[in-house]
């Protein structure tokens, strides 16, 4: 179903953002020309008629409510009576162009606000049902990739020709296997309605993030300057920097050297990750630059900057996050 809000122009929007205005108005001009309209119609009563009209249909199609519009309409009934008393006029003519220059017009309008609501209605429902569609394919696809890769790297484990750190490598990947399983498990639940994300630990853990990154088999090391008790938001925002950074590296530049660095003060907190040029003998994984669009606007919205770029033959990321912008 298309929405009739598309084919609005502009200026019945912006006329429709007071609608009992414009309702009143078309009132007033109806009760003009009704007191006009005795033995014969004049054309400029005709004309007040037609504005009054679009007035009335473009208040209707703008309302949130009846309440209003009622009130309005009903004064304007009274007052058709107390102007007819004064001039000797007939009320019913006037009463009747009321209705028909305001009140049709107004119901015309509100019936297209009930169709405009309904479409958008409909839409969101359009939207949901795809949204959770697609989660379930992703549920379905990723899932099964990850219990294979889980029972192979279960295989690997128990495999007495290996070496010990050969299988301590397996059951590393295991169980980042596993624990992908459940968060995908739970990123899946919330795109299809049915609870929030809830996963993880309550305040991130960026030392143990580049441990684990360095148990993979990178080069990365981690250098702390300043207090380290800053609000769970703000430590959101940097251990966010901090991974992708580190995705980053392992993604484009595999086989070097990574520096994370966080600098610390009561105010502001920034975050450098800087990667050397790769091993060109490894292959690159190819990238979509999501990553960093995700990032940027996740520190925007925790009120800081990211500059990132290329740094003497490899990558370097620089993000800024306050203390006090993150929530």
């Amino acid at each position: 179903m298309k929405s009739w809000r598309g084919s609005r122009p502009d200026w019945v929007l912006a006329a429709g953002d007071h609608p009992h205005a414009w309702l009143a108005a078309g009132v007033m001009l109806s009760l003009g020309a009704g007191q006009g309209m005795r033995d014969v119609v004049p054309p400029w009563a005709v004309a007040l008629c037609v504005v009054a009209a679009v007035f009335a249909g473009v208040a209707g199609r703008r309302a949130s409510h009846v309440g209003g519009a009622a009130a309005i309409l009903g004064a304007g009934a009274i007052g058709a009576v107390a102007f007819s008393v004064v001039s000797g006029s007939s009320w019913s003519v006037t009463l009747v162009v009321i209705g028909l220059a305001c009140g049709a017009p107004w119901l015309g309008g509100r019936y297209l606000h009930q169709q405009d609501e309904l479409a958008d209605q409909a839409a969101q429902r359009a939207r949901l049902q795809e949204r959770s569609r697609i989660a379930q394919d992703m549920h379905d696809s990723l899932g099964h990739d990850l219990n294979l890769l889980a029972l192979r790297a279960g295989a690997m484990e128990l495999d007495t020709t290996l070496t010990t750190t050969h299988q301590a490598a397996a059951s590393e990947l295991r169980a980042g296997a596993s624990s992908a399983i459940t968060q995908l498990a739970a990123v899946i639940g919330m795109l299809r309605g049915d609870g929030p994300v809830a996963w993880g630990p309550t305040r991130p853990d960026i030392a143990d993030l580049v441990r684990r990154a360095a148990r993979a088999g990178m080069a990365v090391t981690l250098e702390r300057n300043g207090p380290e008790d800053a609000a769970i938001p703000v430590v959101s925002c940097i251990h966010r920097v901090v991974q992708e950074g580190i995705t980053n590296a392992a993604r484009h530049a595999p086989g070097s050297a990574v520096t994370v660095k966080i600098d610390s003060s009561t105010e502001k907190t920034q975050v450098t990750v800087i990667n050397t040029p790769p091993n060109t003998s490894l292959r690159r994984s190819p990238g979509s630059q999501t990553g960093f669009v995700a990032l940027h606007e996740r520190l925007q919205a925790c009120g800081g900057t990211l500059s990132a770029g290329p740094h003497h033959g490899g990558f370097r990321l620089i993000a800024h996050v306050p203390h006090g912008g993150a929530g």
